[in-house]
């Protein structure tokens, strides 16, 4: 593949991520790199993986913060190519490499280019060769035509808007949808489309989809995004109390208004309310809902006058609106006026080739809770993941990958802080890969105890059955030691490991005789 492919894959190539694959293999052609990427620069100010030969595949959607990565930053602020000599800088793609565990040898070569549209940074072109003078012979003026082509591939798509430009804010977190698939790739779309709006939103999926990260990207990406974002949960509101909650009340409106109030939608002033669970609220707070959308007015219990307020409202369900409103239990006006443009999150199940950005996602996340280095996955567990069923969605996914984490660290016995851990399969989904699995699967009454499973009793020879408190303490005990030991002592760590408070932690520990008790200072 020569440099003109390359050129012509940006008129031929269908879309651009297939463009930037075809530049990236003709850039290969002409250099010793193992490992080649495009980063997209998104509008929180975080860079993620577009597009890469040499990597892992489950790197595609990795994202990265350049303030946590020198050589990242260096590289958003360069105005050419840059060479990274310092081999006291880590990679980012370290563990992320094909083959030999993945690992990068402090001293090897690696390149960054600044992709730029109109003078505004839209990603990063980075190359990485194991051999230390693997990248000798890729003159600066070529890597600049690559790079140029890359940008372009990137102006193509519409959803990778380039926002990162030096000086630009930094916002934490990484990119609210990390996902590849096309579905989420439409809604990635969508969101640019709107978010610089002002109409209402209706987002809509089921239970555990995401429809909040949609919600928050509407109003980070929007002219608001300084001003406050509230977020309401209509379901946990009482009915008798969702007017005074959302508009606000004055002194003695009713029985414990001691003072007046101000609502959500004053708080949200200059900003967006995203109202969760819509479909739960009451007919009566839908009238004064739908005044505050058509007018810009809201009127306080208590008060006489209705006041001025401006907000977005960006509104999220898992019920079936439509039906709702034949029912009789949703205002049929208010449903048109939110049916502005509905953004509808596919559940997981629909988008499979999600699952693997979304797991190493959540793995980072707990690995910065625990201290740990990093979290990766074998290929067998991210297979396992891959195939769940996950009723719960994108919320159980990642409540899985955290037990799994927590399993991990106390099946090692050892303190996760400053360490990479590996989930394996049976982390993930134990019943499937122990022999327990079958024990299950046969019906045998089961009881988990301290991460494992054990039989109750039937065959003659087995060990008799223990009292069900005895059985609870010694399992209850043997949590407590095992968290601790990970722990290596630590209260708190151990605590958080358990899912309990620090101080239940210790004094749990100090009753099952694992740690001393404290001796009572001298008066």
């Amino acid at each position: 593949m020569t440099l003109l492919d390359a050129v012509l894959s940006l008129s031929e190539a269908p879309e651009s991520g297939e463009a930037l694959q075809r530049i990236l293999r003709a850039l290969a052609q002409v250099t010793a790199a193992d490992a080649l990427s495009v980063l997209a620069a998104a509008e929180d100010g975080s860079v993620g993986v577009a597009a890469q030969i040499g990597l892992s595949p489950a790197a595609m959607g990795l994202s990265f913060r350049p303030a946590e990565h020198p050589r990242l930053r260096r590289a958003t602020l360069a105005a050419g190519p840059i060479r990274f000599l310092d081999p006291s800088e880590p990679d980012p793609y370290s563990g992320w490499l094909l083959g030999n565990a993945g690992e990068i040898h402090p001293i090897h070569a690696c390149m960054a280019v600044p992709l730029r549209v109109q003078g505004r940074l839209a990603g990063l072109l980075t190359l990485d060769a194991l051999d230390p003078h693997g990248l000798g012979d890729l003159r600066d003026e070529d890597a600049r035509v690559f790079a140029a082509l890359c940008a372009g591939a990137l102006r193509l798509d519409a959803g990778l808007a380039p926002a990162l430009a030096p000086g630009a804010r930094e916002a934490p977190g990484g990119p609210a949808l990390p996902d590849r698939s096309a579905a989420m790739q439409r809604i990635e779309r969508e969101i640019a489309m709107l978010a610089p709006l002002s109409v209402p939103v209706l987002v809509t999926g089921e239970t555990g989809v995401g429809k909040e990260r949609v919600a928050r990207a509407l109003h980070e990406r929007s002219p608001r995004a300084s001003r406050p974002l509230v977020i309401v949960n209509c379901a946990a509101i009482p009915a008798q109390l969702v007017e005074s909650e959302l508009f606000g009340h004055r002194k003695g409106a009713f029985t414990g208004a001691t003072a007046a109030r101000a609502g959500r939608f004053e708080a949200a002033r200059g900003g967006t309310i995203f109202l969760d669970e819509i479909g739960e609220l009451p007919l009566s707070a839908q009238a004064q809902l739908l005044r505050a959308l058509q007018e810009g007015e809201i009127q306080p219990v208590g008060e006489d006058r209705p006041r001025r307020v401006e907000a977005r409202v960006v509104a999220a369900t898992n019920r079936d609106l439509r039906r709702e409103v034949a029912e009789g239990r949703f205002r049929a006006d208010l449903f048109h006026r939110l049916w502005v443009y509905p953004i509808c999150v596919p559940p997981l199940r629909e988008r499979r080739e999600d699952i693997p950005a979304l797991c190493e996602r959540f793995a980072a996340e707990v690995a910065a809770e625990l201290g740990a280095e990093r979290v990766d996955f074998t290929e067998s567990a991210l297979r396992a993941l891959a195939q769940g069923a996950f009723p719960g969605n994108v919320r159980e996914l990642k409540n899985t990958v955290e037990r799994a984490v927590l399993r991990r660290t106390l099946a090692e016995g050892k303190g996760a802080t400053g360490r990479r851990l590996v989930l394996r399969r049976e982390d993930v989904d134990p019943a499937e890969t122990t022999a327990s699995g079958a024990l299950e699967r046969s019906g045998a009454p089961l009881v988990e105890a301290a991460g494992e499973r054990l039989l109750l009793g039937g065959a003659p020879g087995e060990e008799p059955v223990e009292a069900l408190a005895e059985t609870l303490e010694r399992a209850r005990r043997e949590a407590f030691a095992r968290a601790f030991r990970a722990a290596g002592g630590n209260a708190a760590t151990a605590g958080r490991l358990l899912g309990l408070s620090r101080s239940f932690a210790y004094k749990e520990a100090v009753r099952l005789g694992l740690i001393p008790a404290p001796v009572p200072r001298k008066r």
